[in-house]
Formats: structure tokens, sequence, C-alpha cells
């Protein structure tokens, strides 16, 4: 809500924001958006917003912006809402809201409606300064619905009545100043110009006070401006003060009393633009020194991460490595000592059946097979077999089968389990994966099968 006055629609964003993640309830969230609506200075930018110039007399008085409607339309319908009912703050909130859109719409009917509700929401909590603040309103009010006479009184007797509390701080002075506001508006309406100047300062003289003793107006109401505001609020309502007195002047002809009350103005004027511009220009300058900070923390966490994920994969990695390769190693370790007991004179028949196992164990887990050009020197230099060894165990093991048969063999018997698990592969994708040629692996299919690979995958699938 801070930056609402000079950039209400990002304002808007970051509420819709906070709704969603659940950081503002609905309720809260609908009270927000119309404060900011019907509170914003920077109204055109808004009715751009909300559709444009051309809705401004459906439902609105013409000029006052379809902005005031959108609030108004919001906190009607928050007013039925249960919340509100139980939680007489916001409740009060939400009228002040619609009071003051109904004064800027000029709608005299809801303005004196919406008084009458407020000062009983404020008095049922005990807060009669905000009960008396109020009042003023309603006595504004009753003035512009021809009640004059009753509307004044009112007004005359919410000034006497907030005079004369003690202690007069912050919330006092404030709700002083609006109520000697709506009495200045009234008076200056019926020409009563002369009226007007001692109220207005009133105004001015209070404001000085408070600018030289803020600690005597201190009261920690929501009302009071935090102290690097201060300056704004005492600069706004001066300057509305003065305001009055140059427009008395001015209708009573009186020239150089005019002229001195508007250099007041202007000074006023000017030293609150420099001030707003410098505040605005500091705020900004933090805003992108966060963003800046941001940015970087974000930045880093980043490569943090990334960097941590790196190493954890590469550890990872070289684990998994470590592990094969000593899997690998126990495995030829078991094999040459196996081969080592093979290669002496006279080896035992137990241990030469374990020998070819695990030979041909490693020939089918290590894929020696896919080599196409695997031949027996291959596997005897591999396992550091004599020839002979190898020859016999062939002989004694796998059926007499000379090298080339046993290792197409098992070419033969992993090419099956291939075209079975892997429906979609390509015959000539199997065949170059088991060491072959399409046209050799077809040849030993029919020699062995009586059938093509894909005959033999079609009877798979049909069986």
């Amino acid at each position: 809500m801070a930056i609402y006055d000079y950039d209400p629609v990002r304002a808007l964003q970051i509420i819709d924001s906070a709704v969603i993640v659940g950081n503002l309830s609905e309720v809260w969230g609908d009270f927000c958006r119309a404060r900011i609506y019907g509170q914003s200075q920077m109204g055109e930018r808004l009715d751009s917003m909300l559709g444009g110039p051309e809705r401004l007399r459906v439902g609105a008085k013409a000029g006052m912006g379809v902005h005031f409607d959108s609030a108004r339309a919001i906190g009607e319908r928050l007013l039925l809402h249960d919340s509100l009912k139980t939680n007489l703050g916001l409740h009060q909130n939400v009228l002040e809201l619609l009071v003051y859109v109904a004064r800027q719409q000029n709608d005299t009917t809801a303005w004196l409606q919406r008084s009458r509700e407020l000062v009983g929401v404020c008095r049922q909590q005990g807060a009669e300064t905000e009960a008396l603040r109020t009042e003023a309103e309603l006595g504004a009010s009753l003035c512009y619905t021809e009640q004059q006479a009753q509307g004044m009184a009112r007004l005359d007797s919410v000034i006497g009545a907030l005079g004369s509390l003690d202690p007069f701080r912050f919330n006092e002075l404030d709700a002083f100043i609006i109520a000697s506001k709506r009495k200045i508006g009234v008076l200056s309406n019926r020409g009563q110009y002369v009226e007007t100047l001692p109220l207005a300062r009133r105004i001015i003289e209070l404001l000085d006070d408070y600018e030289q003793h803020p600690d005597k107006y201190h009261d920690g109401t929501y009302r009071e401006p935090p102290s690097d505001r201060r300056a704004d609020y005492i600069c706004f309502y001066r300057s509305q003060a003065q305001g009055f007195i140059t427009a008395a002047y001015t209708a009573l002809g009186d020239k150089g009393n005019m002229t001195a009350a508007y250099e007041k103005i202007e000074r006023t004027v000017r030293d609150a633009t420099a001030s707003e511009h410098i505040a605005r220009y500091h705020a900004l300058e933090q805003q992108m020194l966060r963003q800046e900070a941001e940015s970087r923390s974000r930045m880093m966490t980043f490569v943090a991460i990334a960097s941590a994920l790196g190493l954890l994969l590469i550890l990872v990695f070289a684990a998994l490595l470590l592990y094969q390769n000593l899997k690998i190693r126990k495995k030829n370790h078991v094999l040459a000592k196996l081969i080592e007991e093979q290669n002496r004179p006279s080896p035992e028949s137990s241990d030469n059946r374990q020998l070819f196992t695990n030979l041909d164990s490693a020939i089918r887990s290590e894929r020696l097979y896919a080599n196409p050009t695997f031949q027996r020197q291959d596997a005897c230099d591999h396992f550091n077999l004599r020839r002979e060894v190898l020859n016999q165990l062939l002989t004694d093991y796998a059926n007499g089968q000379s090298f080339p048969t046993y290792i197409n063999r098992i070419r033969l018997s992993e090419a099956c389990r291939l075209l079975a698990a892997e429906p979609d592969k390509t015959v000539n994708a199997i065949a170059e994966e088991v060491g072959l040629s399409p046209r050799n692996l077809r040849r030993l299919f029919v020699d062995q099968y009586g059938m093509t690979p894909t005959e033999y995958r079609q009877g798979l699938q049909n069986p």
C-alpha cells in the first residue's frame, strides 16, 4: 500500500499476488483494492485501466472517474460480508472509505447515510474522537441537503467538543482539522468567507505547533504519520488552509492580503515539491539497490547449487566407475587363477569345468562376441590361455564345437533374445549388435531354425 499514490497499477498487482499465495485474505484484498481505487491520486491512470472516460457517466457523477465507482462497488459488497459483523475495525475502515467516495462524487444522500452508519460503528468501539470526526461529515452532508441549520449546529458542536478534549493529541488534531475543513467548505458555498478566516488561521496555528512540538501530539494512532512523512502531512493541510485564506480574500476583494496568502501557498508548494522529488529519488534508489542485491543473491545461490550438483554427479560417476572396475578386477582375478590352474600339467576335471563356465560367462557379460573380428587367438590373449587348452575346453564342454561355431551360437542366442525383447529394433540393428552382418545372421537362423529372423519374430508375436 505504500506505493499506491504514485503507482496504483503496481499496487493492485502486488495485492493480487498476495491473495493468490495466501498472504492476504480475500476480504482484506478487496478492502485494499477499494482503498486504491478510492484514494489514489492518479485517477486518470486508473480510469484508463478500468475502461476509459466513456464509462464516466454510467452510474457515476460526470468527471469523478470510474475508479470511484469501483471503490464504491467493492466497499458496498464488503459491507455484506459476514466478517464485518465481528470485525468492527474493518467495518469502520470500509465505511470511512465509502464516506470519502460519496463526498468526492457529490452524492449527498450516500454521504449522509454512510456517515450515520460510521458514527454508530465508532461509538460501538468507544472511539469518541473517530465518532466526532464522522459527526463533522454528517453535519456537512446535512448542510448540502438543505438542512443547513441542523448541519451547521452539528459542525459547531463537533468543533467545540474536539477543541475541549484533554488530552489533545494527534488524533484530536487531525479530527479538528477535518471538521474545520468541512465547515469552511459549507461557509464558502454559502458565500460567508469572512467566517472561514478564523478557522483557516486556527488550522495553521495548530500545524505550526505540531511542527515545533511533535512529541506533545504523539499518540501512536494509525492516523499519525511516521516521522519521515510528518512534513508532508503538515505541508498538505497548511497549503489547504492558506488556499482557504486566499480564496476568502479574493472573494472579499482584499488584493493585498490575497497576494500575501498566495505567495505563502507558492512557497509551501515549491518546498513540498522539492522534498517529494528528493524522497521519491531516494526511494527509487533504495529499490534499485535492493533489486541488485536480490539479483546477486539469486545468482550466487544458483551457482552454488549448480556447483554442488556438478560435484555430486562427479562423485557418483567416480563411485560407479570404481565399483565396476573392482567388480571386473575381482572376476578377472578368479578367472586368472582358474586359468593358471588349468595350464598346469595335471588339472582336475572339476576345475576345467569351472574354467569353461567362467570363460563362457565372461564372453557373454563382457560382450566379446559383439566384435565381428573376435577369433580364437583373441580369446587366448584375453584370457591368457594356450590354444591347446582352449581347444580342449571346447571339446569337453561345448560338444566339440569349433571356436567360430561356439561364438556364433552365442551370437544367435543373444539375437533371439533381442528379437523377442525389443520388437521395435530392426533385424539389421540386432545383427550389428551381436557382431554379425545381416546376411550371416539370416544364414545362421535358417541353418539353426529353418526360418529367417523376421519369421522367427512374427512367430513370437503370433503364436
